[in-house]
């Protein structure tokens, strides 16, 4: 017995020990640092586990809500339109008419007044290459930064920490495996410095692995690619690593989106440029681009319902007319309508293992588009 027990406690010193060692040689260091080493296969992966529309947010507002943020939500609009002064009014002329509009919005003045973020600073990229009186300046100091976006929905409680919709966006987007997208990286000589690799987007299939805890993203899961119903977000654009930091040149980008567990949607970002910070456990930056405005519409301001919006202050079909007069980019070719605006992500990535199917699963051109399934909602 006693025997046992030496054997025992030999064992799990020489563990001990060996976690120590893995410690100090950078295994278990949450901030391990890219090198001029090429990673394995000369690719890498990345998997989102963070994905926000990129607002600027003081503690008391005052920076970029000077007026403070939005008090006309759904309801305190219903009370100024259809005020309890003994008037007899119809169903179908007061709720259902409101509801109508937020469904089928019409670009049209709006009756309430709207409280449009302000301020100097907002996240982004310089999409023009032009410094505008309209353009920002990055939180690093950089100028140009397009991002009229952030002007709409900066001053809107759901959109900001602690909001309805910001909280419920950010759990799907760590739990939903209809939400997983990932990158990949291939061509890649150095994390550091390469001015030569492919950025790829798909769509995972997997959990992401987590700590104990589930809140901590662990970089070495692996991630099934999405052949089937994923092709909507497969795109690739050539970019360079500069002292660690990945940008690329315009690409289409597309965001899943499920909401409420049902709702299936995405938010199409175009000729959007990534920004990122890399190194061999994750990455985190900026993605700078044109936000669709009717796709951009769809997964937050309809498929949420009227009561979630409330708590946040949105009101839906006022934001719309907002994103139509900022609106700045893609104009339409009949009408000359921009049907985009300049908007900018905050992401966080984790590595991943890329896991490719065989080429004869790989087949996907008859397989129905993810757009094609949203639409069916």
């Amino acid at each position: 017995m006693n025997k046992d027990r030496s054997l025992l406690w030999q064992s799990a010193s020489r563990l001990v020990i060996a976690v120590a060692a893995f410690a100090v040689l950078g295994g278990g260091s949450a901030t391990v640092r890219a090198d001029d080493t090429a990673p394995p296969g000369r690719s890498i992966g990345y998997a989102f586990y963070a994905i926000e529309w990129g607002i600027t947010q003081t503690k008391d507002t005052k920076a970029e809500c000077p007026q403070g943020l939005a008090e006309l939500g759904p309801r305190e609009q219903y009370k100024l339109q259809f005020p309890d002064d003994g008037t007899q009014r119809k169903l179908v002329d007061t709720q259902l008419a409101r509801e109508a509009d937020v469904w089928f919005p019409r670009a049209q003045q709006d009756q309430f007044p709207f409280r449009l973020a302000a301020g100097k600073t907002a996240f982004g990229l310089d999409l023009d290459g032009k410094v505008k009186p309209t353009d920002f300046t990055s939180p690093e100091g950089k100028p140009g930064v397009d991002n009229q976006l952030f002007r709409v929905i900066g001053c809107i409680f759901n959109y900001r920490v602690g909001g309805s919709v910001q909280n419920f966006d950010q759990i799907f987007q760590k739990k939903m495996e209809f939400d997983r997208l990932i990158v990949e990286l291939t061509d890649v000589d150095s994390l550091v410095n390469d001015d030569d690799v492919t950025i790829t987007t798909y769509r995972g299939r997997d959990k992401l692995v987590t700590d104990a805890t589930g809140n901590t993203f662990q970089p070495g899961g692996t991630q099934r690619i999405d052949t089937r119903f994923g092709k909507d977000f497969m795109h690739a654009a050539k970019g360079k690593i500069v002292n660690g930091v990945l940008t690329t040149q315009p690409m289409d980008f597309k965001n899943p989106h499920e909401v409420r567990y049902e709702d299936a949607a995405y938010d199409w970002m175009r000729d959007a440029r990534f920004e990122l910070k890399l190194t061999p456990d994750g990455a985190q930056g900026v993605i700078g681009g044109y936000a669709d405005i009717e796709s951009f519409y769809r997964s937050r301001n309809r498929t949420w319902g009227t009561h979630h919006l409330s708590y946040g202050q949105q009101a839906s079909a006022s934001v719309y007319r907002e994103l139509r007069k900022l609106a700045d980019g893609f104009p339409d070719p009949k009408t000359g309508v921009n049907t985009a605006i300049s908007a900018a992500y905050t992401v966080k990535l984790v590595q991943v293992h890329i896991l490719h199917p065989q080429k004869e699963v790989a087949k996907i051109d008859d397989a129905p588009s993810a757009g094609q399934l949203a639409d069916a909602k």
